[in-house]
C-alpha cells in the first residue's frame, strides 16, 4: 500500500479501521543484544547467581526475565558479596566504580557498548591533551554519569541546549573539546555543536559522530513516517533516554500526537478512533516480544500492518569477554605511559652525557639543561608504541628515543639562536642560549647531536650491527638536506610567495622527519612486512604534518604561558604557516582529515595499535 497522508488516510474505505506503519529499523540493537547476551552467558559459565549493577539496559521487561534466569540486580558493587560474579551495565561505568569492585575481590565483566566506550577513550584523551571538554547530553543519565568519571571532577561540563554554554565560566580562548551521548537526539546535537563552535575558537570533535548508529537509524526512520501518522506510538521503557527521544523526533517532525507506551497493555484504546494511520517503532532496548503485543492490540482493532522502508543493520560486535577484567590495566592511559618513560628517558640521557671528571662540566651541565626533565617525548613515545606494536625491546626504543631526544634538543637549540628565531624562552623556561651563552648553546647542540650518533652505534642500542648502520643512516637522513636541516634553510629562505605545497614541504622536512625516523626506527626492531612498514610509513608522514600544523595554530591562538614559548611570531615575520595559508577552521579541517589518514592506515593492525591512536588524537588536540 502506497503511503497517504491523514487527510488522505481518513479517507479509507468503511469497514478497515486504518493502518499501522511499522518503522525500520526497531526494536533491539547489536549493542542491547550483546549486554544481554553477557548476562546470559555468564549464568550458563558461573552459574546463578551473578550480579549486575544497575539496569543492564533501559527495559523494565528485559531486567524481570533475566532476574528469573539468576541475574541480581544491585545499585552499587559493595551490595554484591565478595569474590562474586559483577557485570557492569552497557551504559558505562566509572573508573571508581571498577576500582571498589576490585577493593572488594569482585570478579568483573563489563558490558560496556563499545560506542560508549569510545565515547569514553574519546573524552580521555582531550582530557589529556590540556582541552576542557563539554559532553552534550543530559545530566544524571548512566551513561553521562559513566563518562564524567573517566576524568577527575571539573574536567568535563555537560551541556544539554545551547543556552546552557552562557552559563559556562570559559572565555572564547578556552580550548575545548565536545562529546555527545550516544542516545541523544541528532537534531538537539547539531544545533549545540554549531553553538559550541560559534562560542569558542579552538574547538575539537569526534572523527564520527557519536550518536550510536541505531540511534540515528531509529530516529531518522521515526522522523520518515511521522509526517504521515495521526497517532506514532513508540514502544519502550520510561527509564529509556533512547524511547523518549523517538517520541521528541516524531513530534518535531509533525505528528501532532505522539506516545510512548511500555506494551500492549498500554496502548491508549480512546484514541484510536481518531487515528487512521499509525506509526509504530521501537527503542533500542526494547524486545521484540512488546512489539508484538502492540502489533496483536491493533491488528485486533482493524489495522492493517504495513512495513516501511528504512536502514537495513548489519552491524554486529564481539561478545563481551567472560574474563574477569584486569582492573591494573586501567591506568594505562597516553598520560601514564608518558610518565613512565620521562623517567626512562631521563636516566638514558643522564647516564649516555655521563658524570667522567675529565669532561667540561659547563658543557655537560649545557646538554642537561636542554635534554633532562623537559620536552613532551612525543618521539620517544612514538618509538616505543611501534617496536611493542612489532614486538621489538623496550630496552632497545629507550635508546633510540634517547638517541632522537638529543636530536630535537640540538634543534631547539640552533632553533632558539639570534640568528635563527632569537627566542628568549623554550618549554616554559629561559632558552640555553641565555641561559648560558651562545658559544655554549653552538657547542652543546654539536656534542648532543654526536651523542645521538654515538648512542645508535652502541652495542647496547642492537645486537645485529647491520640495523645500528641501518639506524645511523636513517637518522643521518633525517637531520640532513633532505630532512630537518633542510626544513629549516626552506623556513629561514623561503620563496616570495610560497604556495600551500611550499609550506607544508617544508613543514614535512622541519618536524615530520623525526617523527618519520621514529616511526621507521621502532619498526627495525621487529618483524614488520613490507606492507606493514608502508602502512606505518604512512602513519607517519601524515603524523608529523598534523603535529606542524598543531604548531601553527598554536603560534596563532595558543597561550605563551601553556605553550611554553613565544607565540603569534609567525605573523609578526611575515612567514606563512598552514594557518596563515588555510585560515583557523581550514588548518583544523586539514588536520582532522590527517588525523583521519593516520587511523586509517593503521586499521589493519587492530587494538594492537592504540597506542599509536592515542598518540595522533594527541597530536591534533595538544597545548603545548
Amino acid at each position: 500500500m502506497a503511503a497517504s497522508s491523514p487527510e488522505t488516510a481518513k479517507t479509507a474505505p468503511s469497514g478497515s479501521a486504518g493502518r499501522v506503519l511499522l518503522a525500520n529499523p526497531r526494536g533491539f540493537c547489536a549493542g542491547v543484544e550483546r549486554a544481554i547476551e553477557a548476562v546470559e552467558q555468564a549464568l550458563h559459565h558461573h552459574g546463578a547467581p551473578v550480579y549486575v549493577r544497575r539496569a543492564i539496559v533501559h527495559n523494565t521487561a528485559v531486567v524481570e526475565r533475566l532476574e528469573r534466569l539468576g541475574a541480581v540486580f544491585v545499585q552499587e558493587v559493595d551490595e554484591v558479596p565478595e569474590g562474586a560474579v559483577a557485570i557492569l551495565s552497557a551504559h558505562g561505568s566509572a573508573r571508581s566504580v571498577k576500582h571498589a569492585a576490585q577493593g572488594r575481590d569482585l570478579k568483573v565483566i563489563d558490558a560496556i557498548c563499545p560506542l560508549v566506550g569510545k565515547v569514553h577513550a574519546e573524552v580521555e584523551a582531550w582530557y589529556r591533551s590540556g582541552r576542557h571538554v563539554l559532553l552534550i547530553g543530559h545530566i544524571g543519565h548512566p551513561e553521562v554519569v559513566g563518562t564524567l568519571g573517566q576524568v577527575p571532577a571539573g574536567a568535563v561540563s555537560v551541556v544539554s541546549c545551547p543556552d546552557d554554554l552562557a552559563a559556562l565560566d570559559l572565555p572564547p580562548n578556552t580550548a575545548v573539546a565536545y562529546a555527545v551521548q550516544t542516545t541523544f537526539a541528532m537534531r538537539d546535537a547539531d544545533a549545540t555543536i554549531a553553538a559550541i563552535k560559534a562560542t569558542f575558537r579552538d574547538v575539537a570533535g569526534p572523527r564520527a559522530s557519536d550518536i550510536c548508529y541505531a540511534t540515528t537509524n531509529r530516529q531518522q526512520a521515526v522522523e520518515a513516517l511521522a509526517r504521515q501518522c495521526d497517532l506514532v506510538l513508540v514502544v519502550g521503557d520510561t527509564m529509556s533516554s533512547n524511547a523518549r527521544r523517538l517520541v521528541e523526533v516524531a513530534q518535531a517532525a509533525g505528528c501532532a500526537d505522539a506516545r510512548l507506551i511500555s506494551g500492549g497493555d498500554d496502548v491508549p484504546l480512546d484514541v484510536l478512533a481518531r487515528a487512521r494511520t499509525i506509526g509504530l517503532t521501537a527503542a533500542a532496548s526494547t524486545p521484540e516480544t512488546a512489539i508484538a503485543e502492540v502489533c496483536t492490540v491493533l491488528t485486533a482493532r482493524g489495522y492493517a500492518l504495513e512495513e516501511a522502508e528504512g536502514e537495513v543493520e548489519r552491524v554486529r560486535f564481539r561478545p563481551v569477554s567472560l574474563d574477569a577484567l584486569n582492573i591494573g590495566t586501567l591506568g594505562g592511559s597516553l598520560e601514564d605511559r608518558l610518565t613512565r618513560l620521562r623517567q626512562d628517558i631521563d636516566q638514558a640521557l643522564d647516564a649516555a652525557i655521563g658524570h667522567a671528571r675529565d669532561r667540561d662540566r659547563r658543557l655537560a651541565e649545557a646538554m642537561r639543561y636542554a635534554t633532562i626533565g623537559a620536552g613532551k617525548r612525543f618521539r620517544a613515545l612514538l618509538v616505543a608504541a611501534v617496536a611493542d606494536l612489532v614486538g621489538g625491546s623496550y630496552a632497545q626504543a629507550l635508546r633510540i628515543g634517547a638517541a632522537i631526544e638529543c636530536v630535537h634538543a640540538q634543534s631547539l637549540i640552533h632553533d632558539d639562536l639570534p640568528c635563527m628565531d632569537d627566542d628568549d624562552v623554550r618549554r616554559g623556561r629561559p632558552t640555553l642560549h641565555r641561559k648560558f651563552d651562545e658559544a655554549t648553546a653552538v657547542l652543546a647542540g654539536d656534542a648532543l647531536l654526536a651523542l645521538a650518533f654515538e648512542i645508535l652505534a652502541e652495542d647496547a642500542t642492537h645486537p645485529d650491527p647491520a640495523i645500528r648502520a641501518r639506524l645511523v643512516l636513517a637518522m643521518a637522513r633525517a637531520v640532513g638536506q633532505d630532512g630537518l636541516a633542510g626544513g629549516q634553510m626552506m623556513d629561514l629562505y623561503p620563496p616570495a610567495r610560497p604556495s600551500a605545497e611550499d609550506v607544508f614541504q617544508c613543514e614535512s622536512r622541519k618536524t615530520g622527519a623525526l617523527i618519520r625516523y621514529a616511526v621507521e626506527a621502532g619498526a627495525m626492531l621487529g618483524p614488520c612486512s613490507a606492507e606493514e612498514l608502508a602502512r606505518l610509513l604512512r602513519f607517519a608522514e601524515n603524523l608529523g604534518l598534523v603535529f606542524q600544523i598543531r604548531d601553527d595554530m598554536l603560534d596563532s591562538i595558543g597561550d605563551a604561558e601553556v605553550v611554553g614559548k613565544a607565540v603569534g611570531k609567525d605573523a609578526e615575520a611575515g612567514r606563512k604557516s598552514a594557518t596563515s595559508l588555510l585560515g583557523l577552521e581550514g588548518a583544523a579541517a586539514q588536520a582532522s582529515q590527517l588525523e583521519n589518514a593516520c587511523h586509517e592506515a593503521l586499521a589493519v593492525f587492530g587494538p594492537k595499535a592504540t597506542p599509536l591512536r592515542d598518540l595522533a588524537r594527541f597530536a591534533v588536540n595538544r597545548m603545548h
